[in-house]
């Protein structure tokens, strides 16, 4: 495959727009944010793989055996996650035309992708828009600018993370925009772009899990979409899976409308961890048998896992009447570290331990976590 450079990317212009939904494509296409474009001919292009900050597209002719190999080689080295910033340890990818699914087990033979449906969303007109008044004590709500981009260095990876989407700090400040909410003063939430191109602008949020249900992100989604209605932009737009639902529910509240769906293959590249997102989902549409196998083959092949492989591994064989089973494994979560005292207590999905001596036990030490 021959990477192309990026004053050459109008060529595969046409062969792109199945994938008008990312703006991060035509964010490339006018080098306001970094993509690597791979085609089997510069001359005479018929298949095309493009890696943006927000994800990797593979479109054209897949008929080809050799376009086939040297696909097969090229994803190798993706899955290394030193290709490119955004896809440091997983990527999410779209195909067109669909038969491109039926060659993903040749070209990533050592992973099972996790077909995702997703949603994008666009917002013409805030309506939430009085978020100030309901941030709660103690929250301040801030801009993003040199300034406090400076002061906040430390944590630009975790709360910025503009390597891959706009190459660097600087790109980000001058053709993006994005607010934090501090607390204690530490940034514990924020809104940021993504991507820009002409008038559009899509954005993403995160919450630091401690301080979730607080209304952070839907403030600090307002607070971004607000600045760029007012600022040249007329449409910012928003990506979330279809079972994301705090996700699609926030962006609804602030104003977006959903405009489209579209299917999304994810792998993580760690393949340990890769099984345990295959066993995520398969929980999520309470397929717990499922469930169950993908996580035995999780916690055969490495020793030490976050205490959430667990849990979900617990309830699973909750859910299938099996005690002994999801007691083993809600011990091993709170042996390294869960805390969700109340919760688990009142999980329907662990009825079948009730009046085990071991399962007043292990509430006994998810307890003692929590403080």
């Amino acid at each position: 495959m021959h990477e192309l450079k990026s004053e050459e990317f109008n060529i595969v212009r046409d062969m792109l727009r199945p994938f008008d939904y990312s703006l991060s494509i035509r964010a490339a296409l006018e080098g306001n944010n970094p993509a690597r474009m791979f085609v089997d001919d510069p001359a005479n292009p018929r298949t095309l793989l493009a890696i943006t900050g927000e994800g990797t597209f593979l479109a054209g002719d897949d008929r080809n055996p050799t376009t086939i190999e040297k696909l097969r080689l090229l994803f190798k080295q993706i899955f290394t996650g030193s290709f490119f910033p955004s896809a440091e340890w997983c990527i999410t990818l779209s195909v067109d035309p669909p038969t491109w699914e039926s060659w993903l087990p040749d070209l990533i033979p050592t992973h099972e992708p996790d077909r995702l449906l997703r949603f994008h969303y666009q917002c013409k007109h805030l309506e939430y828009t009085d978020y100030r008044h309901h941030l709660p004590e103690g929250y301040t709500l801030h801009r993003i600018d040199r300034a406090l981009a400076d002061r906040f260095s430390a944590v630009q990876d975790e709360w910025l993370d503009v390597e891959g989407s706009w190459g660097t700090v600087e790109s980000f400040l001058a053709k993006g925009v994005g607010f934090w909410i501090l607390h204690q003063d530490q940034v514990v939430a924020r809104c940021t772009a993504d991507c820009a191109a002409g008038n559009q602008i899509e954005v993403g949020v995160t919450t630091d899990p401690a301080h979730r249900r607080k209304g952070l992100a839907t403030a600090a989604t307002a607070a971004t979409v607000e600045w760029c209605l007012q600022n040249g932009f007329t449409t910012v737009g928003w990506h979330c899976e279809h079972d994301n639902y705090g996700s699609w529910r926030t962006a609804e509240k602030v104003g977006f409308q959903r405009e489209s769906e579209y299917p999304a293959f994810f792998y993580i590249f760690d393949p340990t961890d890769n099984l345990a997102q295959l066993g995520w989902s398969c929980y999520k549409r309470g397929e717990y048998a499922r469930t169950t196998e993908y996580y035995e083959q999780v916690f055969s092949s490495r020793e030490e896992h976050p205490y959430y492989y667990y849990i979900c591994a617990a309830e699973a064989w909750g859910a299938l009447q099996n005690p002994d089973m999801a007691l083993k494994y809600l011990k091993l979560a709170a042996e390294n570290g869960w805390a969700a005292y109340e919760n688990t207590r009142q999980e329907e999905l662990f009825e079948c331990l009730h009046g085990m001596p071991e399962w007043y036990e292990v509430l006994a030490l998810i307890k003692k976590n929590a403080g």
